[in-house]
């Protein structure tokens, strides 16, 4: 009879099989997919970050994981300053992972 040969369990281009989600989540990284994905869910659910200051401030863009805020005034803009940990943490929380890694202010 014939004899027949073993496959390899190589893929065709001689790379690892990758999780799906891996290659997924370099093809929205690199293409800036994400931040666009995470700057929607940011804005949609920023009452949740900010609180009752959330009707004088009001997120721009996230820029290179930098998320992107304009304050109604300077003072508000100073206490939110103070706050940028705080605020970085609850962005986070409501991504799911640690995505967001500082806070500026648009003039």
């Amino acid at each position: 009879m014939f004899e027949t040969k073993r496959k390899s369990n190589k893929s065709f281009t001689g790379n690892k099989v990758q999780d799906i989600s891996v290659l997924l989540e370099q093809v929205l990284t690199k293409n800036h997919i994400s931040e666009d994905i995470h700057f929607k869910v940011i804005s949609e659910r920023f009452a949740e970050v900010i609180g009752t200051l959330a009707t004088q401030v009001k997120p721009i863009k996230i820029d290179k994981n930098i998320l992107v805020l304009k304050a109604a005034n300077s003072t508000l803009q100073f206490e939110l300053n103070l706050q940028k940990k705080a605020i970085i943490g609850k962005c986070n929380t409501l991504l799911g992972k640690p995505f967001i890694q500082g806070i500026r202010f648009a003039k």
